[in-house]
């Protein structure tokens, strides 16, 4: 009966840590190029009982799970759909790739290209990180400035840099910091993408597929907890009739 509460409250563990990932996917649905997350679990490792002091042949008994556990939160790095804005200061990528950003903690990258341009005339994220170049920080001075498919940088029809952006020979190293950024190295300058300006790149999140994923997490989530009070009322029973035929 113990390992039955076990199972049954791992289980419930697991799937809360579930709806946890859902409920940040649905809300971020609306965030510019948003990549959702997706919690892989599996059971613990199974151990082999064994009877002592038994004949040989009939010392195993089986093996006994303790239960599920999480394993990993894999982030689904696929493409959103390009939606144009008409913003000059909004740009999107096409290619497996990031744009690199400056921040207090050190270059993080991204994928959300919805930025702005600062009091100083630098470009910027919308939580005021520098956008990098190959120079170093996009020093624009106004909004009006082009951004060709190749991220060279003109402003009064003067170059003034290229974007830094970069590509990782494997995505599942990068892991999300949070304001949309992501951690991860060795990142390396790449020419396998288009920059189109003017657009910025949907999150990745399908709100209908999530929200069906919210139900059948909050099914488990139920029969779990049933098996759980099921457990707990029969080990009550058992214990008040030991009580009794102890008395």
């Amino acid at each position: 009966m113990i390992r039955g509460l076990y199972t049954a409250a791992t289980g419930m563990m697991v799937q809360r840590n579930k709806m946890d990932v859902v409920t940040n996917n649905i809300a971020n649905v609306e965030t510019s190029g948003f990549k959702k997350d997706t919690l892989v679990s599996s059971a613990f490792d199974k151990v082999m009982l064994q009877r002592i002091n038994d004949d040989p042949n009939l010392m195993v008994v089986g093996p006994y799970s303790f239960g599920a556990h999480v394993q990993q939160v894999v982030t689904d790095f696929g493409a959103g759909s390009l939606e144009s804005t008409g913003v000059p200061t909004d740009l999107a990528l096409e290619g497996d790739a990031f744009f690199a950003i400056e921040t207090p903690a050190g270059e993080r990258y991204t994928r959300a290209g919805n930025f702005n341009v600062n009091a100083e005339g630098y470009l910027v994220t919308v939580d005021g990180n520098y956008v990098r170049s190959d120079a170093g920080r996009v020093f624009i001075g106004t909004d009006e400035f082009g951004v060709a498919t190749d991220g060279t940088v003109t402003a009064n029809g003067t170059p003034i840099g290229r974007l830094r952006i970069v590509s990782f020979a494997d995505n599942t190293t990068l892991r999300k910091q949070g304001d949309n950024l992501y951690t991860g190295t060795p990142a390396a300058q790449t020419n396998a993408f288009a920059v189109r300006q003017g657009f910025q790149e949907a999150s990745n999140v399908n709100a209908a597929d999530e929200m069906v994923n919210m139900m059948t997490i909050y099914r488990k989530y139920e029969a779990d907890q049933k098996i759980l009070t099921m457990t707990d009322e029969t080990l009550g029973m058992a214990v008040n009739k030991l009580g009794r035929l102890g008395g």
